[in-house]
């Protein structure tokens, strides 16, 4: 095993350590719309009295909750112990917004507000769960580098034949190098990508992320 891999195995330990709050909470909205469900059911059957909503689409509710809940199984298994995949197209885009959205909770602990600014898709073609492990590792590192609030703001474009997006933070003070900022480089960089981090022109930090675009089939 060489030494981009090593890093990369324990940049996704230290994530699933790190996003272990945003996981259960992923498992617990699956749950709720299963007992949601199962309560009316329960409900239903000891109704004395015609019920407002038809036993049949009850059942069709749980049945949904329940795919719902292994979806959600799926996606968190995809993330903590993901198969190694060929690189295929991806939208970039949805999967930054996706990831966004899986960190809303972490990112509300600490009062920071993420937005979004994108005008177009952004495709490439690479391994998801590495790009998936590129944007988490980017997105909580600035979301703890805010401890008392503050602001990111993601977007992207493309250009060139490439995919280039951005991750930039309102952060007063700088954080330490740590592995996970080499654990990053060495990822890029293995999908012939580009990084470049810098302290902003008004302050906060400034990612930059360039992949090569998707292929035309």
């Amino acid at each position: 095993m060489n030494d981009t891999a090593l890093l990369e195995d324990a940049l996704r330990a230290y994530i699933n350590r790190r996003c272990r709050r945003a996981y259960a909470h992923d498992l617990r909205n699956g749950l709720q719309g299963i007992f949601g469900g199962v309560d009316a059911l329960t409900r239903a059957a000891r109704a004395t009295k015609p019920l407002a909503v038809p036993l049949d689409q009850l059942t069709t509710f749980v049945q949904q909750a329940i795919t719902n809940h292994e979806r959600g199984l799926e996606r968190v298994m995809d993330s903590i112990a993901p198969e190694p995949q060929p690189p295929t197209a991806v939208n970039l885009r949805e999967l930054l917004m996706e990831l966004a959205k899986f960190l809303t909770n972490d990112a509300a602990r600490n009062n920071v507000r993420v937005r979004q600014d994108f005008n177009e898709d952004l495709k490439v073609t690479a391994p998801i769960e590495r790009l998936r492990l590129i944007g988490l590792a980017l997105l909580t590192e600035s979301i703890d580098a805010q401890p008392n609030g503050g602001e990111i703001r993601i977007s992207g474009r493309t250009g060139d034949g490439r995919a280039h997006f951005e991750i930039i933070d309102t952060r007063t003070q700088p954080r330490p190098p740590s592995f996970v900022n080499e654990a990053v480089q060495r990822i890029v960089t293995d999908l012939s990508g580009r990084i470049e981090s810098k302290t902003g022109a008004s302050g906060g930090h400034e990612v930059r992320v360039e992949l090569a675009g998707s292929r035309s089939p």
